[in-house]
Formats: C-alpha cells, structure tokens, sequence
C-alpha cells in the first residue's frame, strides 16, 4: 500500500504596491498600538518558553537556534546497515575514494541491503533527532539518485523515483511523527544536526566543525554545513536581542529598545561575515543542490509527488525542499521587523510553508515573535524616535545583507534548473528579486523618514553608509528586473 505526500504550494506573486503602501503606513507618527500595548505602566509580556523542552531543538539566548546537545554522530550498533550505507553513500566519500552516488550504485544498494529498522522502541530525542537526519537525508539520495546522474550526463534533472522503499519510508514516517516534524529532508537535519567536532576539546568554531553526513562530500557541501552551524552559534544573541526590541517597545523604554536594536545588528553582522566566508560563489553547489530539491511543484517529481510505501496514511503528499531562505534566522528577521507586508504570498522565507516543517519549538518562536511583533508595532514604534529609527535602519540594513546574499545563491543556481523547469524558476527568481529590492527600498525610505539633525554625528554616518549600500543594491536589483538577462552581481551588498 502507497501513500503520496504532498503540501500544497503557496502562490507566488509580486508585490511592489504592498511594500510601499507598508512603508506610507509605518511612517506616520501614529502609533497605533501604543496605546493598548506600550506605556510605562504595563506590564511585560512573558518570556518566551519552549513548550517541548525536552526537544532536541528549543530556542534560547544561549543556543539560539543549535540543538541544546551536541548531534549524535554515530548511531547505536543496532543500526550499523544504516550507519554504513550512509558512510558510503556520497559522492566522494571522507577517505577520498568515490562512493554509491558517483556510480549510481545507491537505489539497488537500498532495495537488496538496508533492512526495514524497527524504530517503535526508539524515545530518546538524541537518537531520534539522529535518525531523522539520517532516514531524511537517505530519502533525498534515493529518490533523486537519477537527477543528478541526468543532472551530470545533460545539465537537466530528468525524473526522480517515485517511490520510496518500505525500508526508509516506514521508519522516517514513525520518527518525524514522534518528533513532530514532517517525513523529508529540512533544514535543521541538513544544517544544524548535522555536525561534530574535529577536536571536542575546542568549542564549534568554523575550523573545527565538519558534517557527519554528506550528498556529495565536496568542500563547498562541508563549509555551507559549516558555515550555517557556526553562523547559528550567534543566533542565541539575535534570539536575546529580539526578545529585547519586542519587551522594551511593549514598556515603551527607548533606551532599552535601542540597545536591543544594536545588538541584533550587531549579532546579524557577525553571521553576515561568516556566511560571507563560506558561502562565497556558486562553486561546486551544483554538485549536492540536486539532493535539496523538495517534491512540491517540482518536474522531477510529476504532480504525483512521492508515494511513501507502506505508509500507514493514504493521502497526498508533497514537500518543500532545502534552501538557504529555509534558515530560521531568515524568518526571524521577517516576523520581527514585519516584513510580510512587502510580499505577503510572495518571496518571503516564512510565507511558503516553510515554517510549518520546522521543529515544534522552532516553529512555536517564530508565531510568537509575529505575534507580539504585530501586538506592539515595531515598525511604527522605532520611526517615532530619530535615534531609533537610525538603529532600525542599521538592523533592516544586516537583515538586507543576509537576504541578498540568499538571492544571489538562487541567482547562481538558475543555470543548473532544467530547460522543462526554467520558466517557473525564472518566475520564482522575479518574485524573490522583487522583495529583496522592496526591503532595500524600505532602509531608504525609514532612512528618508529620519530627522538626521538630532542625530550624533557617529550614528548619523552609520546610518547613511547603510543607506547608500541599500541604495545602490536597489538600484542593481531593478536592473535585474528590467533586463532580460540577470545581470551580474556580487554575492554581498558590501562588495
């Protein structure tokens, strides 16, 4: 018996009249939450809580997004045929030598070897979180072996399987269910589960963390690994810092929202540089950007999507894949500062479903921080104060950065989509370049709404370098819509 799983596509539209509308409304002077929500009599709202604490996966200012442990990397000796297969499934493997992905040996390595694992005895969230990880990404491979074989012999992706085998398919169902987590390959499992340490001795710095799993085991599949997990050790900072912006609009303190606002950009431009560092150009991206695709809305996959076998649910299926917008940060950032007005069914990273696939506490923060977001009107409350708005303008300037430099990425892997899925892509790309056009609008538009005179002079010039660097990003992505070619841009806004 077959299952097929499918999630239903969010539509994709452009929405340059909404981000100006938005920008018209917050500034005024009105505040129109002020006075339920602020004032120096009320009463702060509660602290955010986990409410899965024992989860792999909380959210705190300590760990920010990181799992509260480090992730297993070796699986109990009860799973050793599935530990092997996945040490030998990449491209290239650790030793060097070429494994079950380059010869196209994977699919029948599974189908003749990999037993179907009892996973019912299993509750220890360590050991779960590590099977996820592992049946996830084993999913991946399988089903979409024949793209990138296609992918490397015709730079096309060609149809993946369609069916996934009873012997991953029935332990990866049970797990995510215990988890609460959908059945495919996320971000977290790919990223932020996905690490150890060269040397425990030394903290998880970027030289000293490499992945325990791997699609083709190239050095750009290690440093975005890399990179993405030592970028999320400052996210415990921006978590902390938005906590702060949200509680101290709600008390109306400016001095306390100020400084909250400083320090989300500050904790924003550090995960900037390091994502700087190792997500620099396309490189060999396409050697393991296959394996990310998801089963929704993608040619490879029909519009059957995947047929789970022996699923114990008879019902449609279709997932999102892995993508660098799939960051928690980057819907964070969204909520927080209440940019879904700039394309609400559009280009933004929460706005797609992703946030619906994240781990339970994951996604519980980041509808909490929406809400109070909402409920105290940050936007409207830092245009009100000179001083905050230049400090909005420099966190909104970070948030642009990073959002950037994740459309470049998309950018550069246009070339790598196939003819039959290139219209669709081309028009996703527009969407997305439109919103990331329509924030750098926004840092010029808050900047425009400044009275700089009231402004000290080191603040002042802080915030006219951001401005002029949204400025001129603005000014090349409306190139880019206009033309009928991309143009060529740099991966960050500061080159």
């Amino acid at each position: 018996m077959f299952a097929k799983h499918t999630i239903a596509a969010g539509r994709q539209m452009s929405a340059v009249r909404r981000a100006m509308l938005s920008v018209r409304r917050f500034t005024g002077a009105h505040h129109p939450g002020a006075s339920a929500t602020a004032g120096a009599g009320a009463a702060p709202a509660s602290e955010w809580t986990n409410p899965d604490p024992g989860s792999e996966f909380g959210v705190s200012g300590e760990a920010g997004f990181l799992p509260r442990r480090e992730p297993l990397a070796v699986l109990p000796s009860y799973f050793e045929g599935l530990d092997e297969l996945l040490r030998d499934m990449p491209i290239q493997r650790s030793d060097g030598t070429l494994g079950l992905l380059h010869t196209g040996q994977l699919g029948a390595r599974v189908e003749r070897e990999l037993p179907q694992y009892d996973v019912e005895f299993v509750f220890d969230r360590r050991i779960l979180a590590a099977l996820y990880r592992d049946y996830s990404m084993l999913a991946s491979a399988y089903l979409l072996e024949p793209c990138d074989i296609q992918f490397r012999l015709a730079r096309n992706y060609g149809l993946a399987r369609r069916i996934l085998p009873a012997s991953i398919a029935v332990p990866l169902e049970t797990v995510a269910r215990r988890l609460g987590q959908k059945p495919f390959l996320e971000h977290s499992a790919f990223t932020l589960y996905n690490y150890r340490r060269r040397d425990a001795a030394k903290p998880a710095a970027l030289d000293n963390l490499e992945p325990v799993r791997c699609f083709s085991g190239c050095d750009r599949e290690r440093s975005f690994i890399a990179g993405h997990v030592a970028a999320a050790g400052h996210t415990g900072a921006v978590v902390d810092a938005s906590q702060g912006i949200l509680r101290a609009a709600q008390l109306d303190d400016r001095g306390a929202f100020d400084g909250a606002l400083r320090r989300y950009a500050e904790a924003m431009g550090r995960i900037n540089d390091i994502l700087a560092q190792t997500l620099r150009g396309c490189g060999e991206y396409a050697s393991f950007r296959t394996f990310l695709n998801g089963s929704r809305a993608q040619s490879m996959f029909s519009s059957g999507g995947v047929l789970f076998e022996s699923a114990a649910q008879i019902a449609p299926h279709r997932y999102l894949g892995v993508a660098q917008s799939s960051s928690p940060v980057a819907s964070l950032s969204t909520h927080l500062f209440q940019l879904s007005a700039l394309s609400p069914r559009g280009a933004l990273p929460c706005a797609d479903g992703i946030d619906r696939l994240r781990a339970p506490n994951h996604r519980s923060f980041l509808a909490h921080i929406a809400a109070r977001a909402r409920a105290v009107d940050v936007q409207a409350y830092a245009l009100r104060s000179a001083a905050s708005s230049a400090e909005y303008v420099a966190a909104l300037g970070q948030v642009l950065t990073y959002r950037h430099r994740q459309w470049a990425n998309l950018r550069d892997a246009a070339p790598v989509v196939s003819a039959r899925d290139g219209p669709a892509y081309a028009k996703y790309l527009d969407v997305q370049t439109a919103h990331v056009r329509d924030i750098a609008e926004l840092v010029r538009r808050a900047h425009a709404n400044t009275d700089l005179e009231r402004l000290p002079p080191p603040l002042r010039a802080r915030s006219e370098a951001v401005v002029h660097a949204a400025e001129a990003a603005r000014r090349a992505l409306d190139r880019v819509l206009a033309a009928a070619e991309p143009a060529p841009l740099p991966a960050s806004i500061a080159e």
